[in-house]
Order: structure tokens, then sequence, then C-alpha cells
């Protein structure tokens, strides 16, 4: 168990001493000699860990409040997520994305330039694979990016940005780098990914393969619509090179890639999720903060419910928790959820309303505290819905059976958050009828198949959905009452760290240009 915990305590020390007031200047610190010392064998774990909390708490907030899950506790709370209900991106909304995504990633760039990387192959892929796992998501965010002069520290403490295009073809060098590296072998034992030291796949080179192949599929679905013409040109390339690949699950993910360092049932050693959100405060012994802030969603909730689709989904027993804050209940009846926006209802108390529930087989049912339990980097179910989206928009190079994957992500969604295979099934059987819901009846699949993804990653990867929803406007959720723009923002602003000390080389779009598709919109849209 010491060893375990080893990775957590890693990620704090590399976390904290990479914080400077200085753009992405990780090494700008007093134990800089200490931190060249380290190597890619200190590292890995710290790297993982680090960066998977911002994906596991302020993205998760971000996410499921742009995508109409989550509402505020407007009966204990003044203004609740006003913020988040009125979508005016401005230089500090939700800018910690940027500068901790960045910082995190700077800890992979640690092992990519590490002065004995050549004797790491192995963790020089990992740590590109993820670094290109993060990048797109800044990219898909932001859209033109420090990329090329980024992670340099005080070599260039002021870098240039990069065609959001760009960045994109070189992650996917870097993607085909690093599966190259994976097929080598470390010149000594010594050197190979020892199982403590990669809480997410214990050092199993054929599960960081499949991670690979699968982030480059989700770059490449990304680009579906794109019409840059040179970008069309190595995207299908890349189309092509892989096609061979689909006929094989086993080239991609095909279980939940998840994150063990040695979470315990501690304060300040838990599962950064249920840290945040958990229904008890193990430092003060009493409900979470967050716990009594957060609501489930109207709109969510009569989805679930079966109010606004006519069918009820045995997921929202998982996901969230009747009467959370009262005697608590798991009837689906009882389920009721605030509007976002909304105001108090005369008569009604916090107690009628769903909070976050608890999912996951190893979480047991009810709100217990589930702070040991691994998190959730990428899912099985998004991974099947990926694959059914590339079927539908590449028909003809990504040939995976489209409704197969559908269903599969179904059922993986069902079974990840602690659900039977039967619920999904009957599921499944429930919404055959459904357009826009499930498979047959949908004669738009990306409306299918975005519903779904929706659902599937609610509470786990959300940001995910958001960027998704961005690029084909499903699936249709209403808007925050009070809300002071009529759409979602299409991209978030750059946070008010660059404009301060990154001013030559930050581009100064207007926050109306926030809302709309023009040079600052993600190049994939466009």
């Amino acid at each position: 168990m010491k060893k375990i915990l080893i990775p957590i305590f890693g990620a704090t020390l590399l976390f904290f001493n990479s914080c400077s007031n200085d753009y992405i200047d990780v090494n700008n610190d007093p134990n800089s000699a200490y931190n060249n010392q380290l190597t890619p064998k200190n590292r890995l774990a710290a790297a993982e860990t680090t960066v998977f909390a911002t994906q596991a708490v302020t993205m998760n907030r971000f996410g499921n409040l742009m995508m109409n899950a989550w509402a505020g506790n407007i009966y204990r709370y003044a203004s609740p997520f006003s913020e988040e209900y009125q979508m005016v991106a401005n230089s500090t909304f939700y800018n910690e994305i940027w500068d901790n995504l960045y910082l995190g990633i700077s800890n992979y760039q640690d092992i990519i330039d590490s002065p004995v990387a050549a004797q790491y192959p192995h963790h020089v892929a990992i740590a590109k694979i993820m670094k290109a796992y993060y990048m797109q998501m800044i990219v898909d965010l932001y859209n033109n990016v420090p990329y090329s002069e980024a992670f340099k520290g005080q070599k260039n403490l002021h870098p240039k940005y990069d065609l959001g295009k760009d960045v994109y073809k070189g992650l996917m060098t870097e993607l085909n780098q690093a599966l190259v590296l994976l097929n080598q072998t470390p010149t000594n034992s010594s050197f190979a990914v020892a199982t403590t030291e990669d809480p997410i796949f214990s050092g199993a080179m054929t599960n960081w393969r499949q991670m690979a192949n699968t982030v480059k599929l989700k770059m490449l679905v990304r680009l579906s619509n794109c019409t840059d013409a040179e970008v069309l040109t190595w995207r299908n390339a890349e189309l092509t090179a892989m096609a061979p690949l689909v006929s094989n699950s086993a080239n991609f993910i095909s279980a939940d890639v998840r994150i063990q360092p040695g979470y315990l049932a501690s304060a300040g050693l838990q599962n950064p999720y249920y840290g945040a959100y958990s229904y008890i405060n193990l430092a003060g012994n009493d409900y979470g903060a967050n716990f009594q802030l957060i609501f489930g969603s109207e709109h969510i909730i009569n989805t679930l419910n079966g109010t606004l689709t006519g069918v009820p989904d045995a997921r929202i027993l998982r996901l969230f928790y009747a009467n959370g804050l009262g005697s608590g209940n798991l009837a689906l009846a009882n389920y009721v959820g605030q509007p976002q926006g909304g105001s108090q209802v005369s008569g009604v108390d916090e107690s009628v309303f769903a909070t976050l529930g608890i999912f996951g087989t190893a979480y047991g049912s009810g709100p217990t505290n589930p702070s040991a339990a691994a998190g959730y980097i990428m899912t099985v179910s998004e991974v099947k819905f990926l694959q059914a989206e590339a079927a539908t928009v590449y028909p003809t190079t990504m040939t995976f059976n489209a409704q197969t994957a559908f269903n599969d992500g179904i059922t993986q969604s069902f079974l990840t958050f602690g659900n039977t295979a039967a619920q999904a099934a009957s599921y499944l059987n429930n919404i055959a009828s459904k357009p826009g819901i499930g498979w047959p009846a949908s004669t738009n699949k990306i409306q299918a198949i975005q519903y779904q993804k929706w659902i599937a990653l609610t509470n786990i990867n959300p940001t995910e959905t958001y960027i998704s929803y961005t690029k084909t406007a499903y699936p249709v959720l209403p808007m925050p009452i009070g809300a002071y723009k009529t759409s979602r923002p299409k991209r978030l602003m750059y946070p008010q760290s660059e404009f301060i000390s990154n001013t030559a080389n930050v581009p100064n779009p207007s926050i109306d240009d926030m809302y709309s598709i023009n040079q600052y919109s993600p190049f994939w849209l466009r």
C-alpha cells in the first residue's frame, strides 16, 4: 500500500512545484535542480494523476452545466451558477481549464524532453498519447493555441500561437511516433514501465496501443465536417492508414479507461471527483458543500424519467438520487429536477430535488462515499459511440458496424453506471421506435448517437459532450432561464492569464465572437 501511495504524493509535489506566475513556466522554481534529476520513471504516475484532476472536477462542472445536466440549489444558495446560466464567455469564465490543463500537460512534456528519454521509449510513448488526448481538448475549446513553442519554461515565456489545424496535425504525428515507440523494447528491463508507475494501465503496452488508436480515431471523427483542403489531405491519408485496423476490435479501447494511483477514503487523498462532489465531506464529517449545491436539472431528470421521451431510463437511478437532501429515494416517481436559472417554488423545499447519485459497480447503491474508487478517463461506451459516428461519417473507410457499436455503447453505459445488462436490453427495445433516441427509428443517426453520448458521459466526461454538441448541435437542449445569450458559446475565451503574461501573442476576439462561426471558431467547425 505504501508503494501505491507514492504516485499521489509525487503528483502533488510536481503540481505545486510547477505553479508559477509565468506562462507555462513549470521549471522556474527553487527546486528546479532537483526537478531536472527526475527520470521518466519518477514522473509518469504524477503526470497521469495531476491532469486527471482537472478533467474530473473543473471540466465535469463545466460540461454538466453547459449540457443542462446540473442545476443549482436555489433553496440554499442565493444565485448558484449564475455565470454558467448567463453563458457570458469572458476571460475569467472557466479560465482554470486552460491554466490547469497546460500545467498538467507540461508534466508529460517533461517526460518527452527528458535528457534520458531515449532509454525510456514506453514512458515517452505514454506521455505523447496523453499529451495528445488533453491537447486536443484545448484546441477544441480554444482553437489557435501555443504548441510548438509551449512548455519551454524560461527558454520561452511568451510562446507563439499555432493554428488549431497545425496543432491537430502535430498531435497526430506525436501519436504515430508513440505507436512506433511502443514497438521498441527498452535496452534494459529497469527502463520498462513498472505496474506502480502507470496508474492508468499498469504498464500494459497493448492497452496503450489501443489508447493511441482510439485518440487518433477521436481526432479524425472531429474533422469529418472540415472543409480546409490542407487538413483534408492529411486527414484522408490517416483514414486510409487506419482503415485496416477497423476489422479488429482489439485495436481500440475495449474496457473503461480508469485511473487508480491509490485513492483513499481520507481527506486529501480521495478520488478527485468524489472529493469535490461526494455526499460526505470527510474532513468535516458532514454533507459535502457541492453535494448540497448541485441538483439534477429539470431537463435531464424529465428526460431520464420518461416525461419528455416516453421511455424511462434506469441510468437515472445511478446518475442521480431522488430526495437527496431529504429521506433519499430511488423510486422513479420521486425524481424531480431544478430548472437551470429557475426560481424557488412556493411550498417546495430543497429535499424534493434529485442530487448527484453514485454510479459504478464498485460504488454501491446510495449516497455512500466511494472516495477510494478509480476515476474514469474514457469509458468504453464513449469509444463505441465514437465508432458508430465514425462509421456514419466515413462509411467507406471506417467500416465499423454502426448499429452494433451504437447498441454496445448503450449497453456498456448501463454497465459502467452499475445497471444490469437486462436493464440495457429492455431500454434498447423500448427506444427502437423513438426517433433521435433509438437507432431503427432515427433518420438522423448522428442525432441518436449524440443523445446517447450525452447521457453516457454525464458526470464522467461531459466536456467531450459539449464539444460534440458544438459540432453537431445535438442533443437539443433548452437554454437556462435568464440566459444573456441565445446560444451556448462555440468556444471559450482565452484566459485572463494569457492577456496579462502573453499579451503580444494572444489573439483578441470579442465576447460576441464566441457565439458564432467565424475566424476564431474551432477550425473543424468552419
